[in-house]
């Protein structure tokens, strides 16, 4: 089970630019990148009360929404990469019979639209966005869709591994009682062993294979 933005992709300059767009519409500065990368990782709506409020702006997120859905969607692979190796990875998966899932509080839409430019939507047995469910994560009902949408079932979730970058990936394996993989990018919070229990961390996605290797013997 995978995040996406911070995790499979590198999305925050895509992101920062579709942001800067609405606040420049509402006579805003632009905020810096680096700032907008830690607001990444709670859904749109999160991310973008996080903006407004960093702009003075006291108007409720909800409202901007689907400007900024359409800001997004029409330039959200302009800048966006692959992390090395994911694709090789995820290939090797499947090669490997391992079911994939994707669970991402990035909207459907525009999750879609991502895994279509970069070829890999038929990776994913399941895909699971921000607005697919009424909870997000960390909720632990998305990553549980998941796993029953790509075809597990309750005796499943002992063998599942949610792979992260976040605070926010960790507290969602931790509440669905799965494993748990953090690759740190430096989006939206750090996750915290201190207070949110033990995880499994690696530096680079290329690791990713020896892990799971491990985790299987056990």
């Amino acid at each position: 089970m995978f995040d996406l933005d911070g995790t499979l992709i590198d999305s925050a300059p895509d992101i920062a630019d579709a942001v800067n767009a609405l606040l420049g519409e509402l006579g805003k500065a632009p905020l810096d990148l680096a700032d907008v990368k830690r607001m990444i990782g709670d859904g749109a709506p999160v991310l973008l009360e996080r903006a407004l409020a960093a702009s003075g702006i006291q108007e409720a997120a909800a409202g901007f929404m689907p400007r900024f859905k359409i800001l997004y969607e029409a330039a959200s692979t302009n800048r966006t990469a692959l992390y090395p190796k994911v694709r090789e990875v995820l290939e090797g998966f499947r090669r490997d019979n391992r079911q994939l899932a994707l669970c991402t509080n990035k909207p459907q839409a525009a999750t879609e639209l991502v895994l279509r430019h970069f070829g890999l939507d038929f990776l994913f047995s399941a895909i699971i966005g921000g607005d697919s469910l009424k909870e997000r994560k960390p909720a632990k009902e998305p990553l549980l869709a998941a796993i029953l949408q790509a075809g597990g079932d309750a005796a499943a979730i002992g063998s599942a591994v949610m792979i992260g970058d976040s605070h926010t990936d960790l507290a969602t394996a931790k509440a669905a009682a799965v494993e748990a993989v953090i690759i740190p990018s430096g989006y939206g919070r750090p996750a915290d062993a201190a207070s949110q229990g033990a995880f499994h961390e690696i530096a680079r996605f290329a690791d990713l294979p020896a892990l799971l290797e491990k985790l299987d013997q056990n």
